[in-house]
């Protein structure tokens, strides 16, 4: 007699995603069985239900970009240079989190369910960078008229170029993630005011 295959979390959620994600709210668990090697039965005894699978593999979490925010902006390197590497992280977290909450929306479960305690993670990542663009703008890092309506302006940017991608595929969206990171920072923050 075989023994049964062991799948590992990071498995059980990639082949879930991949099936979702191809497929939408309506993909079989079946397909999802099929894509780790394993029974049907088997899957639900490891993941429980279709919406505790779901949930699971879709569920984005908390992005990191929302630790790396909640330290103050350093003199000794550009703005720019600071954000760049942490909305590149979160650009790709995006890439994840945006479809996953569409799908577990297109299955009719509450995003309640899917995001962590506490305010939602766009709420917390503008509050959480308008903050570090405050105390930048504060320290004379930058020149911002309203640090709260630049973090809107970014975190939104980001956001619509995932949904684009998403929605539309590379015709949707110009030019690679990097160069538009680039030019989105050029065009929000401004360097530093000017010594008179």
């Amino acid at each position: 007699m075989s023994r049964p295959r062991v799948m590992s979390d990071e498995q059980l959620d990639a082949a879930a995603r991949e099936a979702f994600f191809e497929l939408g709210p309506a993909a079989p668990v079946s397909d999802v069985a099929r894509r780790l090697g394993v029974s049907q039965a088997a899957l639900f005894h490891r993941a429980g239900s279709k919406e505790a699978l779901m949930l699971k593999a879709l569920c984005p979490g908390a992005p990191h970009a929302l630790a790396a925010f909640a330290q103050p902006p350093r003199a000794d390197v550009s703005l720019h240079a600071q954000l760049e590497p942490t909305l590149r992280l979160l650009l790709e977290f995006l890439h994840q989190a945006i479809p996953g909450l569409m799908i577990l929306r297109g299955a009719g479960i509450s995003l309640q369910k899917a995001v962590p305690a506490g305010p939602p993670p766009p709420v917390a990542m503008r509050a959480a960078l308008a903050s570090f663009l405050t105390i930048a703008a504060e320290r004379r890092f930058t020149t911002l008229p309203d640090a709260t309506a630049t973090a809107d302006a970014i975190l939104g940017a980001l956001e619509a170029r995932v949904v684009n991608a998403y929605l539309g595929g590379p015709a949707f969206i110009d030019g690679d993630d990097a160069t538009f990171l680039h030019g989105l920072l050029q065009a929000t923050l401004p360097g530093p005011p000017a010594v008179p």
